[in-house]
C-alpha cells in the first residue's frame, strides 16, 4: 500500500565516498601550494572534525594557535578600517608581542607625551651610536631607525625623500641620522644591518654611510637589494673585501644591531621606519611612527624646538 521502501545499499555509498574523497583532495592541494584561509569561530557543527583538522594545518603555518589568534584580530583591524591611525597602532601593539626564534618578547612601545625631555646621558647615549649626516652642530637631530628592506622605509627614502627634504627645509639647523632596527624581519634585514655596521667597524661614518645609501639608492618597491651583492658595494667604497665579510659571517657587529633596535623599542619606534626628533641642545624629543608625508616630520619639529 504504501509502495516499496528506499533505502541507500553498496551502490550509492560508493559514489558518496568518492565524491567526499574528491573533496578532502581538492581541499588538500588548495593548502598544500601555501593558500590559507580564515575559519568563523562561531561555526560550531563539525560532525567529521574537519573544521578542527584544517584549523590545526593553519595553526602549524603561523607557530600555533596564540599567533593565529594574534593575526587574525590584526587581519580585522587592517579589513575594518585600514586607513585609521588608531587601527594601525592597535596593529602594531599586537604584532611587538611575536617573539622570533630564542630572543626575548619586544615590550610594547610608548609614544612619548608632549614635551618629554630626555636627561643629558640619555642624549649622550643615543647621539655615541649615531652617524650623524649633515652639520655636527646642528640643533635638532633626525635619527631613522630603520630596515633597508621594509616597504614603508623605501617609500620613505625614495618618495618622501627625509633626508633631502630635511636639508632644503632647514639648512645646518636639523641633522639626520640612520640606525638599525629589525622589527618585522625580512630576509635581508640581518645581513643588511651587519653588513653595514662591519663598514662602520672597518671604515668609520663615511663608510657606514655610503653603504647605507648604496643599498637605500639600489633598492625598489617590491624589488630590495639582493643580499649576494653586498659584497659589491664593501669593494665600492674601498673596504678591505675580506676583512668586511669576515666581519659579516662572524656577526661580529651583531651586538650593535640588537641594541639599536632596543634602544628604537625604548623611544617609541616599534615599527618601521620610526624617527626620533631630539633637540640636542635642550633633550626635548618627540617621534614619527611611520612613513607619513613631511609636513608631519615639521610639525614635530617645531613642538621641539
Amino acid at each position: 500500500m504504501f509502495g516499496k521502501s528506499e533505502s541507500c545499499t553498496t551502490s550509492c555509498i560508493t559514489p558518496i565516498l568518492l565524491g567526499v574523497l574528491i573533496v578532502l583532495n581538492v581541499f588538500g592541494l588548495f593548502l598544500l601550494i601555501g593558500n590559507s584561509f580564515s575559519l568563523p569561530s562561531s561555526i560550531s557543527f563539525d560532525p567529521i572534525g574537519v573544521k578542527k583538522a584544517l584549523l590545526e594545518i593553519e595553526y602549524s603555518k603561523v607557530g600555533g594557535k596564540a599567533n593565529y589568534d594574534i593575526m587574525t584580530q590584526a587581519q580585522n583591524l587592517s579589513v575594518n578600517d585600514p586607513q585609521n591611525p588608531s587601527n594601525i597602532e592597535a596593529m602594531k601593539k599586537y604584532i611587538s608581542t611575536f617573539t622570533s626564534g630564542a630572543k626575548a618578547p619586544i615590550a610594547t612601545p610608548t609614544t612619548p607625551a608632549v614635551g618629554a625631555t630626555l636627561t643629558p646621558t640619555d642624549v649622550a647615549t643615543i647621539l655615541s651610536g649615531a652617524s650623524i649626516e649633515g652639520s655636527k652642530t646642528a640643533d635638532i637631530i633626525a635619527i631613522e631607525y630603520s630596515d633597508m628592506e621594509c616597504p614603508f622605509c623605501i617609500k620613505q627614502y625614495h618618495d618622501t625623500k627625509i633626508q633631502e627634504s630635511l636639508k632644503a627645509q632647514y639648512g645646518n639647523k636639523v641633522a639626520f641620522a640612520f640606525k638599525n632596527n629589525r622589527w618585522v624581519n625580512h630576509p635581508g634585514t640581518e645581513a643588511k644591518a651587519l653588513g653595514a655596521l662591519c663598514a662602520k667597524k672597518l671604515g668609520g661614518d663615511t663608510a657606514y654611510t655610503g653603504f647605507y645609501h648604496a643599498v637605500m639608492d639600489g633598492t625598489q618597491q617590491g624589488s630590495p637589494y639582493p643580499v649576494s651583492k653586498l659584497g659589491d658595494i664593501a669593494k665600492k667604497i674601498s673596504l678591505d673585501a675580506t676583512k668586511w665579510q669576515s666581519c659579516v659571517d662572524n656577526k661580529d657587529t651583531l651586538a650593535i644591531f640588537t641594541a639599536e633596535t632596543a634602544e628604537a623599542n625604548k623611544y617609541g619606534m616599534g615599527g618601521t621606519p620610526g624617527t626620533l626628533l631630539l633637540n640636542v641642545k635642550t633633550g626635548k624629543y618627540t617621534t614619527v611612527e611611520g612613513a607619513y608625508p613631511f609636513s608631519s616630520f615639521t610639525d614635530k619639529i617645531t613642538s621641539i624646538q
